[in-house]
């Protein structure tokens, strides 16, 4: 991994968990000393996160942590219900047997996090990507990732929808959605996915509306 890399992937995360906040400036002289490099990475991984929308370029200020609209909630989760319900149909008729098993431990661990809630967060997250990953496609797989990383930090950003993602509903879900796909029953799987974001996007957008 190059050094612009390494920037890039912890700045990143510092964005996600909100250890960088929505409106912060970014700085690269700042950075660098931080990150002990030279500027020269730091403003690789600057433009790298301004084109992937997780900073916005301030004309002769530099960089600022992208804020979080309602507007994008809701894109969010428009993309992720045109592609996550047909990826959940097709892991029912495609799923091998270790995929299938990297789903259970997912959710298990989901079940058992407890307060844990930055390990049943992530649970969440890799459950949604395993179900990706059956279909082999890089470029959605890639998409969903994405799409997962800014409802993580949607998260962080909403502390009172922390207990959501350990609440019987979600695990609720996720069994269900385990249930079709172990049944090989691509339409239920479709069907059960669709209405588990419809369930989530209703709790995000109406936390979100809310602030």
């Amino acid at each position: 991994m190059s050094m612009a890399d390494a920037v890039y992937t912890q700045l990143r995360e510092q964005i996600i968990l909100v250890q960088r906040f929505p409106g912060d400036i970014l700085n690269e002289a700042c950075l660098a000393e931080e990150f002990q490099v030279s500027k020269t990475p730091v403003r690789e991984a600057l433009q790298l996160l301004s084109r992937t929308g997780w900073i916005v370029t301030l004309p002769r200020k530099g960089y600022v942590v992208r804020p979080v609209e309602l507007r994008d909630v809701r894109d969010n989760f428009t993309i992720r219900r045109l592609l996550e319900p047909s990826l959940a149909g097709d892991a029912a008729c495609n799923i091998t047997a270790g995929q299938f098993s990297g789903l259970e431990e997912a959710v298990a661990r989901q079940a058992t996090a407890g307060e844990d809630f930055p390990a049943a967060l992530n649970a969440a997250r890799i459950f949604h990507i395993r179900i990706a990953e059956v279909s082999k496609n890089s470029r959605i797989q890639t998409i969903i990732a994405d799409l997962l990383d800014e409802i993580r930090r949607l998260h962080y950003l909403l502390p009172d929808v922390e207990g959501h993602i350990t609440s019987a509903a979600e695990l609720r879900a996720h069994n269900a959605i385990i249930s079709a796909v172990r049944l090989g029953d691509g339409g239920l799987a479709r069907q059960l996915m669709a209405e588990h974001l419809n369930e989530v996007a209703h709790v995000l957008v109406n936390s979100f509306a809310g602030i």
